[in-house]
This record gives structure tokens, C-alpha cells and sequence, in this order.
């Protein structure tokens, strides 16, 4: 007969045991055809899901400035992207603390709801079709609609005027002449 000090409860005993120790022949076969499906394909990005709640925004909106971006990779956007904005931000006489920053890369949401929570007066959007804000409206590019009170435009995305490029230059001078009538600057 064992001592029963040596003898270990089933909690324990289960707590060291967490992977079976033998397969049966009908596991063993989708075992090895799942690792071999794993070395044939390549890794996939992880599918995110845009979430469905409180809007989410960076900045305290004080002049009632509305940025709305695409950037599924980021929480608001992406740091070449950002310094980007807070530049253009500069040259029009602003801050982040006079904006509100929406990325609707992870959020889903309409323009009527974003609204709702921060009324703007003026309203730039990069990278973004009237579609993804559920409004019909053409979609040229840096072009000024008038929404209620609101001024809305649609530019490309901020990433396509990185760089010293010809393009990216071109990109900045269209967004500019906007920018410069919409704030008399």
C-alpha cells in the first residue's frame, strides 16, 4: 500500500499532464495534415475587426475640426502619417488639441454618428471614399461640399504625399491651396 503523503490529487496531477501524451491514429493523420498545410502556405496578417461602440478620437476638438483617416494597422495613425498631419495642422495655425482625429480603419461607424458626437465645422478626409462614411457625395479630390454647417473634402491619403517626390509634391500643393482658402491663411 502507497503512503498517502506520495500519492498527488487529480488537479495537480491533470496540471502537469496539459498535452496528450498519445494520439490516437485518427488525430495523428489531420495532426500531420495540418502541419503540412502550415510549411505549404504562407503566414496571413491577422483579420481585424472594426469595432462597434463609443467613438474613438485623438485630440479635444476646440475649433471644431474633424480629420478622419484609414489606417487598419494603427489605434489612430501611423507615426510618419502623424508627424505629416501635425505639420500640415501647423501650417494651417492648429494643434491635435483643436482637432478631432477619427481613424475608421478599426471602428465602424458612419459620418451621421461621428457628427453626433463631434460637430465640425470643417472636415478633411484622407484616404476615405464617401462610401466608408455612408453618405452619397462624388468623390473628387479636394473639392469643398457643403454639408449642413459643415465644409467636408476628400484628399488622398496622407502616406501618398510622404517623400520628395514629384507626385507627393503635387499631392501637397492641391492639399494646400484648399487648405489656404478654407483657413484664410
Amino acid at each position: 500500500m502507497q503512503d498517502p503523503k506520495t500519492i498527488l490529487p487529480p488537479s495537480i496531477l491533470v496540471s502537469l499532464f496539459k498535452d496528450t501524451l498519445v494520439i490516437p491514429d485518427m488525430e495523428k493523420k489531420s495532426v500531420e495534415k495540418e502541419k503540412s498545410i502550415d510549411n505549404d502556405t504562407e503566414e496571413l496578417p491577422p483579420i481585424k475587426v472594426k469595432s462597434k461602440g463609443p467613438l474613438k478620437y485623438l485630440g479635444d476638438h476646440h475649433k471644431k475640426v474633424l480629420v478622419i483617416v484609414e489606417d487598419a494597422n494603427s489605434v489612430y495613425l501611423n507615426e510618419t502619417d502623424f508627424i505629416l498631419l501635425t505639420s500640415i495642422l501647423n501650417a494651417c495655425k492648429l494643434t491635435i488639441a483643436d482637432i478631432a482625429l477619427v481613424n475608421m480603419g478599426n471602428q465602424e461607424t458612419s459620418l451621421h454618428q461621428i457628427l453626433e458626437t463631434v460637430p465640425s465645422l470643417i472636415i478633411m478626409c484622407f484616404a476615405i471614399e464617401p462610401k466608408d462614411l455612408k453618405i452619397k457625395l462624388p468623390n473628387e479630390l479636394y473639392r469643398v461640399n457643403e454639408l449642413g454647417e459643415s465644409i467636408l473634402f476628400f484628399s488622398k491619403a496622407l502616406s501618398s504625399m510622404q517623400g520628395t517626390g514629384i507626385e507627393a509634391k503635387q499631392e501637397k500643393a492641391k492639399l494646400w491651396n484648399l487648405l489656404k482658402k478654407l483657413f484664410d491663411l
